[in-house]
């Protein structure tokens, strides 16, 4: 299966999503971290399986999770100032919110 680099880095964010969402439960405690990790990790690879088949659709759903994401990460990031990990998922979601959007505007034409 060859996988295009959309897909490649759908499913890197949702792995570090994941991954997340476990360390913030593990280190912390924290359920919402848990929850939150996985439902999004969920997301991110459903919407990797659905790339090659409805880009405009996977991009879209990619979009809601970078932006929500970016949202609550770079609020964390400006009341804490720390780098990691509120810095880098923001740094990263925003960046995968630009391909996301750049997908849905691709599909369109």
């Amino acid at each position: 299966m060859d996988l295009s680099t959309s897909q490649k880095l759908t499913l890197g964010y949702a792995a570090l999503v994941g991954v997340g969402g476990v360390m913030g439960y593990l280190k912390r405690g924290s359920h919402m971290s848990l929850i939150a990790g996985g439902l999004s990790a969920s997301v991110l690879y459903y919407v990797y399986t659905e790339l090659p088949k409805r880009p405009g659709f996977a991009s879209s759903l990619g979009l809601g999770v970078s932006a929500t994401l970016l949202g609550s990460m770079g609020y964390r990031f400006q009341k804490s100032g720390k780098i990691f990990p509120a810095g880098i998922v923001s740094l990263i979601s925003l960046g995968m919110a630009g391909g996301y959007l750049h997908g849905i505007l691709r599909s369109h034409h």
